[in-house]
């Protein structure tokens, strides 16, 4: 007999793209010496600096059986 379990766990995390901050710092493209930082609206979390975080999670169960000698 052989069972298998599928859980789906969502959760709220911080964005890794800003660190939770909500803004993600660019630089222009002949900005070779990053003198000039601008911030703009991190694109992946829109400004939140939180995202949604899912995940499914199969288990397996199995008998176990001794293996013979």
């Amino acid at each position: 007999m052989k069972t298998e379990k599928t859980y789906i766990h969502r959760r709220v995390c911080l964005c890794r793209q800003c660190g939770g901050t909500g803004t993600v710092t660019v630089y222009a493209e002949k900005d070779v010496r990053r003198e000039y930082p601008q911030n703009k609206v991190c694109p992946q979390c829109q400004g939140s600096g939180r995202v949604w975080l899912s995940g499914t999670v199969i288990k397996q169960i199995e008998p176990y059986a001794e293996p013979e000698p």
